[in-house]
């Protein structure tokens, strides 16, 4: 594992994992989890994070939803395997990368993001896990998958946090473009804060 705990946008690739309807009408934070699974594509978009996504035997259960794909293209990867690290191409695309961390996002947290993360650790990358942008059908499977997350090498972080360590500073471009991401969820959450969470 690497020794490194703060993200730097270098040396980052953002992994979203198979956020497909069929899964996502499960959740009860699927708002929540799109949104910020969005935000963080949208700011991995301008400052030149790559990005990854998987599916979950795509051609029967669905493709990545299209409020994701909208933002921009990019790389996505079928698999039967929870495990997107067993995946041949999506490995072989992070190792393309040249990039020692990992932001790891979607669903489910206790069975495709867990295993997925403790593969990454054992393969050498440094995974960073935001809450708020993984969920279960369960929030005791979440719970206890973060949990096991933290015990098995993993960075528990949220949305925000990662998405300051990628910026580092104030006053630069970069920010000024982030920033202006992070008023636009800002303000839609106050135009929703009349809904039931």
């Amino acid at each position: 594992m690497q020794s490194a705990q703060i993200l730097d946008r270098q040396r980052t690739t953002l992994v979203v994992v198979d956020m497909q309807d069929v899964f996502l009408s499960q959740i009860k934070v699927r708002r929540l989890i799109e949104d910020n699974v969005k935000l963080l594509m949208q700011v991995a978009f301008t400052l030149d994070i790559p990005i990854v996504a998987t599916t979950q035997n795509g051609s029967k259960l669905g493709g990545v939803i299209p409020a994701l794909l909208d933002i921009g293209s990019i790389p996505i990867y079928d698999k039967l395997c929870f495990s997107c690290w067993q995946e041949e191409n999506f490995a072989h695309f992070l190792q393309e990368t040249e990039r020692p961390q990992v932001l790891l996002t979607g669903i489910e947290g206790h069975i495709c993001i867990l295993q997925t993360a403790v593969d990454l650790i054992n393969a050498g990358y440094a995974v960073h896990v935001p809450c708020d942008a993984v969920a279960s059908r369960n929030k005791r499977d979440w719970k206890y998958a973060l949990y096991r997350l933290q015990r098995a090498g993993a960075i528990v972080t949220s949305t925000e946090s990662a998405i300051y360590e990628w910026l580092r500073e104030a006053g630069t471009d970069s920010f000024r473009q982030v920033l202006s991401l992070l008023k636009q969820k800002q303000e839609s959450k106050s135009s929703d804060s009349g809904e039931e969470d």
